[in-house]
């Protein structure tokens, strides 16, 4: 049994390996976009950083009603008002700005007259992107709340009070974000989602390929006729496509952990931990094997290349799908992690951001994989008969 599993896995090996050209630029691409997504993730994380230190400067009417005091409060903050001339409001609706302010004439003497003197903060968020908005508003708030806060505690102070009796509660706050952890705070959406896309196309051609493929080419035949059967047929075929796999995937993650340690100081961030990748590959592995099935289940069922590359779309959806779901709905259980596909994106996730994970997580997201695999093997057994390899519609 296992002499002729190795045959088929050493012919469907051997055909695709004669195609030089196409392994070497699989290899390469590999590589490569482990060492894109090594520069491209700092790069990122660096832009959004510099964007929350950065000054800010948001367009003004009205600026000569201001007071000083509050433009040195706003200037504390890192908030420049600057002198907008033409229709504020039309150009932020259109997106040419992100926002503007609107002070009112009274504002002055509202303040003067301890009256609530009102501005106006129009915003349009479509403006810069979804990624890379160009404001927000939240250091504007801390600003003005700064402002009141001192407006307050002179009036109470005039007022011969004690000024704490404004405060009952003070709260201050410190980050104790480590570099690691800053570095994986983007990766920890954009990794995951990498990985699993990479998971799911590993290894998709070939999975067509010696099955809508052969059917195709009218060469699935001569193997049908050995005496190899349907079990070692499907087991040889998936050894074949697993092995192709596992290698870009393993590339890719190797390649990007490297990469890091040779990129300008300019680009650099906090390198991410080796076990990161280990842990990626750990969880990784099981489920490409998954993957790899599911693509056979569904190219097996299709007499055509064409159909089965359509058919298989549907494994970058379900890499994409977990990919958002683990960032918006992270494990609430360990439980969780059992979940085929969901569990080793969010182990992949919480790994990124130097975050201890649960015992269980990466034994369960294996487990998870696993059992995956036996269910869908058990479909695909069904499926690889040689009635149906031969005479099926799809």
């Amino acid at each position: 049994m296992f002499y002729r599993i190795r045959s088929i896995w050493q012919k469907e090996l051997m055909d695709n390996l004669r195609d030089r050209r196409s392994v070497i630029q699989s290899l390469l691409f590999a590589i490569g976009f482990g060492v894109f997504y090594a520069v491209f993730n700092p790069l990122i994380s660096a832009s959004f950083i510099e964007q929350a230190e950065s000054t800010q400067h948001i367009p003004t009417q009205g600026i000569e009603y201001t007071t000083p005091a509050f433009l040195d409060v706003l200037d504390a903050y890192g908030i420049v008002l600057e002198t907008y001339e033409g229709d504020l409001t039309a150009d932020i609706e259109r997106g040419a700005l992100p926002a503007g302010l609107i002070i009112p004439p009274s504002f002055a003497e509202s303040l003067a007259n301890t009256d609530p003197a009102g501005l106006t903060l129009y915003v349009n968020p479509s403006a810069g992107g979804l990624f890379s908005p160009d404001f927000s508003n939240e250091r504007l708030e801390l600003a003005i709340n700064a402002y009141n806060s001192n407006t307050a505690v002179e009036r109470i102070t005039a007022e011969d009070l004690d000024p704490d009796i404004l405060s009952p509660i003070a709260l201050s706050e410190e980050s104790l974000m480590t570099p690691q952890q800053q570095a994986g705070l983007f990766a920890s959406f954009s990794l995951p989602l990498i990985v699993t896309i990479l998971i799911a196309q590993s290894g998709v051609f070939l999975a067509i390929d010696v099955t809508a493929g052969e059917k195709e080419r009218g060469t699935l035949e001569a193997l049908l006729v050995s005496p190899a059967s349907d079990v070692e047929v499907l087991v040889g075929k998936l050894a074949a496509v697993f092995t192709f796999a596992v290698v870009p995937v393993t590339l890719t993650l190797l390649s990007f952990y490297f990469a890091t340690f040779f990129l300008p100081e300019s680009v650099q961030a906090a390198p991410f931990p080796f076990s990161v990748i280990l842990v990626a590959l750990l969880v990784g592995i099981p489920l490409t094997l998954l993957f790899n099935v599911i693509v056979l289940i569904l190219a097996v069922r299709q007499n055509t290349f064409k159909d089965a590359q359509a058919a298989s779309s549907l494994v970058t959806f379900l890499g994409l799908f977990a990919g958002f779901v683990v960032a918006f709905r992270p494990p609430q259980s360990d439980l969780a992690y059992l979940i085929p596909l969901y569990g080793p994106v969010a182990v992949i996730s919480k790994s990124t951001l130097s975050a201890p994970l649960p015992e269980t997580a990466i034994p369960f997201a294996i487990l998870g994989s696993v059992v995956g695999v036996i269910v869908a093997l058990r479909i695909a057994l069904r499926l690889f008969n040689r009635e149906r390899l031969l005479y099926s519609t799809g």
